[in-house]
């Protein structure tokens, strides 16, 4: 009789678990068409950066924008890192601290603050979302000249389950 009694425990604890679970919140980044549906969702989890990669329109070089989740869901840009100086690239003493690592530059300390990130997407740019390893190329998710937004919510799992069905849905 104790070990039915044990074993009930233990599965009611795992079902509380998993409810529990599937109701708590996590920092989501979530990424869509203005005034539109959320395309992408990547949970701020293991690591509550991301990177946002693009070619500079004028240099054609490669620039990435590091963001940093800050308090009240806002992003942080962290630092900037690109390949050469020139039109439209920050480098004044009051944008932050420039380093130079052997002709890669990394702005540092910029300290600047977003409740949510606004972009246009053009072909040649290459914008992707960089996290944890994986690149998310913005073209696979959206046309040419969309107008895109960036912002993190509070999301539960069950909830990104909703989303990933209903873009499923969307893309068949």
């Amino acid at each position: 009789m104790n070990r039915q009694r044990t074993k009930r425990f233990f599965l009611g604890l795992l079902l509380a678990s998993v409810l529990v679970g599937a109701l708590l919140p996590l920092p989501t980044l979530l990424v869509g068409e203005q005034q539109g549906a959320t395309r992408l969702a990547i949970p701020l989890v293991l690591d509550q950066s991301f990177t946002y990669e693009y070619l500079h329109s004028v240099l054609k070089t490669p620039v990435q924008e590091k963001f940093i989740l800050a308090p009240g869901h806002d992003l942080l840009l962290e630092s900037t890192t690109y390949q050469s100086l020139g039109v439209g690239t920050p480098f004044l003493p009051g944008e932050g601290e420039l380093e130079n690592h052997n002709g890669l530059y990394v702005l540092k300390g910029q300290n600047r603050t977003f409740h949510q990130l606004n972009l246009g997407l053009v072909d040649f740019t290459k914008q992707a979302i960089l996290y944890r390893g994986s690149r998310y190329e913005l073209a696979d998710f959206f046309t040419s000249g969309s107008l895109i937004e960036l912002q993190v919510k509070s999301m539960t799992p069950a909830e990104l389950i909703w989303l990933s069905l209903q873009s499923f849905q969307e893309r068949r």
